[in-house]
């Protein structure tokens, strides 16, 4: 009969004995190789998760506008009246405009708003955009196509261009501004 710290058996090779002297398991000095392993893949994964994560919030506010853009439209049509949409660097605002001053100056019943990021800037030489009950679209520029740059503060910008062309009823989001 052989006896060890790891089975009792009466057949001797159904019993493994290490020569070593080790039961399983890591050292201390393999843990450490793992982990300084796992930190510098880590670190080299922080840089793109960043990029990353700057493009995916300008594709949202991209997309936030252009919903924004489709519902300031469809209010105009369901509610058979002329409903605006306000661009600045910070906000768009969809609002019914009752004075046609294209400002929200408290007389104006708003409808929705959206805040951009604050490392989102937007260019746009549109301030505004009227919808008539019948879906047709006027900008302040008076012409089209319009196009509205969405960018990050840092560099390199990840960028995103909502784009207005003449007679589309609904706006086009392209990857890179012109």
């Amino acid at each position: 009969m052989i006896f060890s710290s790891k089975c009792v058996s009466f057949a001797r090779s159904s019993c493994h004995v290490s020569r070593s002297g080790r039961d399983g398991g890591f050292t201390l000095t393999e843990l450490l190789i793992a982990l300084a392993i796992a930190a510098v893949l880590a670190a080299a994964a922080v840089p793109s998760f960043k990029s990353v994560s700057r493009k995916m919030a300008v594709r949202g506010t991209a997309d936030e506008l252009v919903a924004g853009i489709q519902f300031a439209r469809s209010e105009a049509i369901r509610t058979n009246r002329t409903v605006s949409l306000s661009l600045d660097d910070r906000t768009w605002r969809v609002f019914i405009d009752t004075d046609k001053n294209h400002a929200l100056n408290g007389d104006e019943e708003l409808l929705r708003e959206g805040i951009y990021s604050g490392l989102i800037n937007a260019q746009t030489p549109a301030l505004w955009f009227d919808f008539s009950p019948v879906g047709t679209t006027v900008s302040s520029t008076g012409t089209f196509p319009v196009g509205i740059c969405l960018t990050t503060a840092d560099s390199p910008p990840a960028q995103r261009q909502v784009f207005f062309p003449a007679r589309a009823s609904s706006p086009v989001v392209q990857a890179n501004c012109n």
